[in-house]
């Protein structure tokens, strides 16, 4: 930041500065879009091979059973924090 502050033509620095942040921007987005559609098969190349058809099923089951016990996990403990902790006797 301080690099623009000191450069003679503020408002090119920041121009420039602007442009370098929506590139990254836009790259981080592709990035997230590829990962997210990879890990739920969307850009895996249609398989003819019966093996592979087996290991993505595999791979897209093991992917929807890991998001069912992280919401599950989030959900009993959004529960166990609203509920009164019985005392033992």
């Amino acid at each position: 930041m301080s690099s623009i502050i000191n450069s003679p033509d503020v408002l090119a620095a920041l121009q420039q500065r602007k442009r370098k942040i929506r590139r990254q921007i836009q790259n981080s987005r592709t990035q997230m879009t590829d990962n997210v559609s990879y890990l739920t098969g969307g850009k895996m190349s249609k398989t003819t091979d019966r093996a592979q058809r087996i290991a993505r099923l595999l791979i897209n089951s093991i992917v929807i059973y890991r998001g069912y016990r992280l919401c599950s996990g989030v959900a009993s403990g959004i529960y166990s924090f609203f509920t009164p902790r019985k005392r033992r006797r």
